[in-house]
């Protein structure tokens, strides 16, 4: 074994290299080999970096099932101060032994990326110990750190029995502060001003009963304000919604408009009543018009421009009143309201974009390209939003080629790629002038070829411990000190490109891609630009890529189109689960591969194999095959089938129709499969070029295949 680390051109002199993790070849070769061939593994007396990243990785992998085994790596490496996780060696030896007497005594304080391992630690001592005394302060400490409001509630609990069991009255009196601030319904006896809370939390823990009770309360009180007593209407239609109780829901609503209707009559100059009447209308129509009752909606809406014009801006109404013609496919008559919306002073933030691009929209839709241009032309110097920015140049630049101006629309196409080179309409641009994307020259393996040893701006130490955490696969220690770490670097203003490929280096190495995006957008434009256009593998990560191509074999599914809904659903996350239980990289529910496995012979037990690539990716990829199959191959559909329903597929396809199917995508009601239309097939574009960089192409014409 050769002893060395993975550096960028510079490597900072301060740093001892015999102190670093093993060499990038020799991680790529071992990291995902099974225990027994690690444990075969001969290390070189001076490999000392590789004996501990072997120690530490077999135990790792015993943790669980042999801790005994563990507990003696784990200890091993608690004793040789060199190693530079050895402070995390301790506590995963704590962890894991069952006698902890031979081990070195638990520091005071531990790093803050390692704190909730030591508070776990610390509880499963207390919690061994005979003496109830230990549990209370364990406890405390535990419910301090979780973040998870139910457990934190749990721990509270705890701490509290036992100091009433121990008679310790401050202690008792200090934790039902804490317990309920974090779970307001536990108080015996709340406040008024607490009641709202209250509620709330009832709510949180689905006790609906008990949190329409409480909203009730506030109303009949006599300390409730005017306001507060329109917003505990509101809450209560809102708790009948999450119930899923429609006609209670429904009366509910009636109750707040009716109540603000009654408030706005007894003084139709106060200023706070007429506000609330108007949002209560608003609400009533926004239900009406959900529930298909539409002609009422526009009674309600009518209404309220009667009785509130000249008294409060109706840009909200006039707005509603313009979609529904819209859905109706009265063009015209929408486009009047958009207009007269946009002439109306702004109510609240974000609607003048929203109408901005609608009345564009349906003047194009017209056909009247004079009227589109004009309006794009605002619409693109109004809105702040990039992607807003980027949707008004490209359908300015077809508007303009419709008004045979095509230098014009050449101008607006290529500024377009310059400003979002990595965006879907970018991308579009490119179709749009003919031309094909330009080869991307990217070595997918060099971010696996950096580290954090060149980033001078960070501490030695700071280095040193994450290019361990990575190593060693330690995840979550690895994301909250890279984390930490950019925000300093931001805090301190480094600009650098080579500091934050860097870091950004780190974390796809360790796989953490969701927090890699996360943190790449926060960074200024200038430094994001140029880093993604040098770089935009950081966007799109191969990883997994033997497995995809092996689904991708065996589907006949293109690897770029299971690369594009991996990065989409789970940014390549395994143990990614959603609130509706599915899982994995590919976000499958339980019943959908039960169905798949069985269909195409592939191995699948339970759900928690569902995160487990290997399982997964096949069972994703056929799942993609099936809904090709179902929509006859065409891309637009069957990644709506993986976002929506089919009924609601069907039902656009019936109303919104377009021969041109990017002016479909615009057309599509549902604003989230909008936006994961759009992505994913800039991510499929994009995959399709660094799979096949060896030239240059141009855009798939296939996924825009579309029919009735």
């Amino acid at each position: 074994m050769i002893l060395g680390c993975a550096t960028t051109s510079r490597f900072d002199s301060r740093i001892d290299k015999r102190l670093t993790p093993p060499l990038p070849n020799f991680m790529a070769k071992w990291r995902s080999a099974p225990v027994s061939d690690l444990e075969k593994l001969e290390v070189g007396s001076n490999e000392n970096n590789i004996l501990w990243w072997k120690t530490y990785t077999v135990s790792m992998a015993k943790k669980e099932k042999q801790p005994q085994q563990a507990c003696a790596g784990f200890t091993r490496l608690s004793l040789i101060p060199e190693f530079p996780l050895h402070d995390l060696a301790l506590l995963r030896a704590y962890e894991s032994c069952e006698r902890i007497n031979t081990l070195a005594e638990l520091p005071a304080n531990v790093a803050p990326w390692y704190r909730e391992l030591y508070i776990d630690i610390k509880l499963k001592q207390a919690l061994a110990s005979e003496e109830l005394q230990d549990d209370l302060p364990a406890y405390i400490e535990k419910a301090r750190a979780e973040s998870n409001k139910k457990k934190k509630e749990e721990y509270y609990m705890k701490a509290l029995l036992i100091a009433q069991k121990l008679e310790l009255k401050e202690d008792i009196q200090s934790i039902q502060t804490q317990l309920y601030k974090n779970s307001p319904r536990l108080n015996p006896l709340p406040a008024y001003k607490d009641l709202s809370a209250v509620a709330s939390d009832y709510r949180f823990h689905r006790e609906f009963d008990q949190a329409l009770a409480t909203y009730k309360k506030i109303l009949a009180s006599k300390e409730a304000t005017a306001d507060e007593q329109f917003q505990a209407l509101k809450n209560i239609r809102q708790t009948y919604k999450v119930a899923q109780r429609r006609t209670e829901y429904i009366n509910a609503t009636a109750d707040v408009v009716n109540w603000s209707k009654t408030q706005f009559q007894k003084n139709k100059k106060d200023r706070r009543s007429i506000a609330r009447f108007h949002d209560s209308q608003v609400l009533f129509a926004k239900t009406l018009w959900t529930e298909d009752q539409t002609s009422r909606a526009v009674k309600v809406l009518n209404e309220t421009h009667r009785l509130l014009r000249g008294s409060y801006p109706m840009d909200e109404v006039y707005f509603i009143l313009g979609r529904i013609d819209e859905e109706k496919g009265d063009f015209k008559k929408a486009l009047e309201y958009f207009e007269a919306s946009y002439q109306q002073p702004v109510s609240f933030a974000g609607l003048r974009d929203k109408i901005a691009w609608l009345k564009s929209w349906n003047y194009y839709k017209l056909s009247q390209w004079p009227e589109a241009k004009s309006s794009l032309e605002q619409m693109k110097d109004l809105v702040k939003d990039s992607s807003d920015k980027a949707r008004a140049r490209f359908w300015l630049a077809r508007t303009l080629k419709k008004l045979d101006q095509a230098p014009e629309a050449q101008v607006e196409l290529q500024t377009l790629i310059k400003e979002d080179p990595l965006g879907y309409y970018g991308v579009l641009a490119y179709r749009e002038l003919g031309w094909e994307f330009p080869p991307l020259k990217v070595d997918v393996n060099e971010l696996q070829g950096l580290s954090l040893f060149s980033i001078e701006e960070l501490d030695v130490q700071t280095r040193m411990t994450t290019e361990w955490l990575i190593a060693v696969n330690e995840k979550p220690f690895a994301e909250k000190i890279l984390n930490i770490a950019v925000d300093d670097l931001k805090k301190r203003n480094v600009t650098a490109e080579k500091t934050w490929l860097a870091v950004s280096s780190g974390y796809a190495r360790s796989g953490l891609y969701l927090p890699l995006f996360s943190a790449i957008g926060a960074l200024e434009p200038q430094v994001k630009d140029r880093l993604l256009n040098d770089h935009p593998d950081l966007l799109f990560p191969q990883a997994y890529g033997d497995i995809i191509a092996t689904a991708s074999k065996k589907s006949g599914v293109p690897q770029e189109f299971i690369f594009s809904i991996i990065r989409q659903e789970s940014a390549f996350n395994p143990e990614a689960r959603s609130p509706v239980d599915a899982f994995g990289l590919m976000q499958l529910l339980p019943s959908v591969a039960k169905q798949l496995a069985k269909q195409n012979g592939l191995p699948y037990g339970e759900a928690l194999d569902l995160y487990k690539p290997e399982i997964n990716v096949p069972l994703g990829a056929f799942e993609l095959k099936n809904l090709m199959r179902k929509y006859k191959d065409q891309y637009i559909l069957a990644v709506s089938g993986y976002n929506a329903n089919d009924s609601a597929i069907r039902g656009w396809l019936k109303t919104r129709y377009r021969d041109d199917s990017v002016e479909f995508i615009e057309e599509v009601p549902y604003e989230e499969t909008r936006s994961y239309i759009k992505l994913t097939m800039r991510n499929y574009v994009f995959y399709q070029r660094l799979l096949h960089q060896d030239k240059g192409s141009l855009f798939p014409e296939e996924l825009l295949k579309l029919s009735k």
